[in-house]
């Protein structure tokens, strides 16, 4: 398999850029809360500098509450740009809004919590077509549509400097500017058993890992959230990448 022209080593952010990247939060905001406060802070002591935070997706489902993470991330991130990505999660739970066929699985990644942060009231688990109807029905009137819309915006990825962030990755082979939407939001094994490098550096969360990976193409920050409650942050500046 022919790489591309692979990004430098080691691979840099423009410069005077601040980009802080985080995993897959799915609905603790009690572990979101006090990250984004340290970097709110950290912004304001170096006002001279382009601060920006990227959320890898996944913010909602499996955890207590994903309407208290919409609400915070839409009041953004002081002395920062904000950029919060689309997760499987996110596609799966409009897939159901929407009444797409098969969503109902959905209610079973995770989204009954999801359901129960808006204030529906759900059994633990929906009865036969009708029950999943009627959660939908009711998820349809208690959804606020501003958050319907930031749902609806979320971007499948973005590139700074050396780096491309993305939910779940890449397909190994593929130009980053070629990758289908289903593997930037689902992709696993194929790229994690991969040394493929690409155009730029993989930083991506999707599959949870006891620590952070650190690999020749890729950076994994999803460390189970949700179950561990460790929710992992790096900063990338210069030529450097450190956990906050």
């Amino acid at each position: 398999m022919a790489e591309p022209i692979a990004f430098p080593e080691p691979p840099r952010m423009p410069a005077g850029t601040s980009i802080v990247a985080f995993g897959d939060v799915h609905g603790r905001l009690d572990l979101l809360e006090p990250i984004l406060r340290r970097i709110e802070t950290r912004a304001a002591q170096t006002p001279d500098r382009r601060h920006v935070v990227v959320s890898l997706g996944d913010i909602v489902d499996r955890g207590p509450d994903s309407a208290g993470v919409v609400e915070r991330l839409l009041r953004g991130v002081a002395g920062c740009e904000l950029v919060v990505l689309k997760g499987n999660h996110e596609q799966v739970m409009l897939d159901f809004w929407a009444g797409t066929p098969e969503s109902w699985s959905w209610l079973t990644w995770g989204g009954l919590e999801t359901l129960a942060s808006y204030g529906i009231a759900v059994d633990a688990a929906p009865r036969g077509e009708a029950g999943v109807a009627a959660l939908r029905r009711a998820f349809r009137e208690h959804l606020p549509q501003v958050h319907l819309d930031f749902f609806r915006r979320l971007p499948l990825s973005v590139s700074f400097g050396d780096y491309f962030f993305v939910h779940a990755g890449a397909r190994p082979g593929v130009p980053l500017a070629g990758q289908s939407e289903h593997d930037l939001l689902w992709i696993r094994e194929e790229l994690h058993l991969s040394g493929y490098r690409f155009e730029k550096k993989i930083v991506h969360g999707h599959t949870p890992v006891r620590e952070p990976e650190f690999r020749r193409n890729r950076i994994n920050l999803d460390t189970g959230a949700f179950a561990t409650g460790r929710l992992t942050a790096a900063l990338f500046e210069d030529d450097r990448v450190s956990l906050l």
